[in-house]
């Protein structure tokens, strides 16, 4: 009896986190859109009386508050890196209804205008700068704000990547989302580990296996215990949604690549690298999608200091 309800307790879970993995894909393909709770609750196929409920307990943060953060950092985001994009078109394409509530909303946030935060905003904030609101150090602005340091000055490493721009064709991947931060190292391996027992009786596993990790906020702009991660690995088109396990497919187009290797710092160094070193001085600039890792091999090392080669690729398009 007991082996029973566990089962159905297992089953249970498994089905609650596929639906709220259909609501939270259906907010990044819609974040420009409107986002009505009935809808979200319709595509996660439970009852708009209950949704937000559930959606909040399991999320950790309603529904509404969580659509306007990812759009006020999306918009964030872009501001530094569209400089040419009106601010009232970057705005409405990220989902506010008015550029005047996107302007009232990231001062609130940031304690700066559109304007501040592309100009100078960076700046400010290295200053010690706070938000007046919350008495807080505001993050660092994202993106390119000045010539790169030589060396081990911007990013940590002693060489410049080696960059190519790679034609990437739509990539099928199955994926364990983790929402608690790049820097909760144990929640990304408790990912992969949840991800790699679920592709390996599959057939997904083998060693022409291809590992990724999309990183799919930018910890300059989001709270650094709030951004997601997905832990990946690619797989044909039978494969299908189960339980934690989504299937989503990484955006084809034009992307710069560099391989890096080292410990467990390398993650945020080749992110530094990338934006601050090679991109400023590329004639390319970053696209309007998320940034993945491409791993080469198993990690080396030990489970204390791990070493991993990774192939970095970022979405770009001509400036």
């Amino acid at each position: 009896m007991d082996t029973t309800a566990s089962r159905a307790s297992e089953r249970t879970r498994k089905e609650y986190a596929r639906r709220l993995d259909l609501a939270l894909g259906y907010i990044d393909a819609h974040l420009g859109d409107e986002i009505p709770l009935a809808r979200l609750a319709a595509v996660a196929c439970f009852s708009p009386y209950h949704f937000h409920r559930l959606f909040t307990a399991m999320v950790g943060e309603p529904p509404a508050e969580y659509v306007r953060r990812l759009r006020l950092e999306k918009a964030a985001v872009r501001l530094v890196n569209d400089p040419c994009v009106p601010v009232t078109e970057i705005a409405l394409a990220c989902g506010f209804s008015t550029s005047a509530l996107f302007c009232r909303l990231l001062k609130a946030r940031f304690g700066l205008t559109p304007r501040a935060w592309r100009a100078g905003g960076g700046e400010m904030r290295k200053n010690g700068q706070q938000d007046r609101k919350k008495g807080k150090d505001l993050p660092p602005r994202p993106g390119y704000d000045g010539p790169a340091q030589t060396n081990s000055g911007r990013h940590g490493m002693k060489k410049a990547p080696v960059v190519r721009i790679e034609d990437v064709p739509p990539l099928r991947v199955a994926y364990v989302k983790h929402m608690k931060g790049y820097e909760d190292s144990a929640g990304i391996g408790e990912a992969f580990e949840t991800l790699f027992a679920w592709a390996g009786p599959r057939g997904f596993m083998g060693p022409e296996a291809r590992v990724l990790g999309v990183s799919l906020d930018s910890p300059d702009v989001t709270p650094k215990d709030k951004c997601r991660y997905c832990a990946c690995v690619a797989v044909n088109d039978r494969a299908e949604p189960d339980g934690r396990v989504g299937i989503m497919t990484l955006r084809p187009g034009k992307y710069a690549v560099g391989r890096f290797s080292g410990g467990a710092d390398i993650f945020r160094k080749a992110y530094a690298a990338m934006f601050g070193d090679w991109l400023p001085k590329s004639g390319w600039q970053p696209d309007d999608a998320p940034a993945f890792e491409s791993y080469v091999g198993e990690p080396s090392g030990t489970a204390e200091r791990p070493r991993f080669v990774f192939d970095l690729y970022v979405p770009v398009k001509p400036l």
